[in-house]
């Protein structure tokens, strides 16, 4: 069996989830203080999407909205650089999150498409989008919407279709992906 197929061969317990989620709390400060350093737009750039998923990790959710803005209204004037995927990606995939923790379904299902209709980044055609919003969809049976934003990533993960035809599969048997490498933003 692959490494990729037997770290999905059974779901992760509930101790394994919150020993991920414990690791991004872990690193979250950090984030958000190099945020918070940034002098330059650049460099504010640069740091505005793990600082979006930082604040959202430690229950700022206004702050996480208002970085996730920050990072969509800086993106249009940094449309060649090579954050400009992961910007939009993680804006998206926040502002989906907070949509869906307030009850917005329908809102959190337009941001992962969103999210997903980026061109990549060196950093999302190596190591892949982030499962987080989608992995909150899944458990509320949004599983259309989740396989339709699998599919968009098949653009700009072209080295992840194994990963990607796996979830899939998963998908479409009613689980939901460990994804453990990309649980967290």
């Amino acid at each position: 069996m692959s490494f990729e197929a037997e770290t999905e061969s059974s779901p992760l317990t509930p101790e394994q989830e919150a020993h991920l989620r414990s690791l991004a709390i872990e690193r979250a400060p950090a984030a958000l203080e190099k945020m918070e350093a940034a002098e330059t737009d650049a460099d504010k750039f640069y740091s505005l999407p793990d600082a979006a998923f930082a604040a959202f990790r430690l229950e700022r959710y206004t702050l996480a909205a208002d970085i996730a803005d920050k990072a969509l209204e800086l993106a249009p004037s940094f449309e060649r650089n090579w954050n400009y995927g992961n910007a939009l990606h993680a804006a998206h995939t926040v502002l989906g999150l907070l949509a869906l923790r307030t009850g917005d379904s329908q809102l959190a299902i337009q941001e992962l498409k969103l999210s997903g209709q980026t061109n990549g980044s060196p950093q999302l055609a190596s190591f892949g989008p982030t499962l987080e919003l989608a992995k909150a969809l899944l458990r509320t049976g949004e599983s259309a919407a989740v396989l339709d934003y699998l599919h968009q990533c098949r653009t700009f993960w072209k080295n992840g279709s194994f990963w990607l035809d796996i979830w899939e599969q998963k998908v479409r048997a009613g689980a939901v992906p460990n994804a453990f490498m990309r649980s967290y933003g």
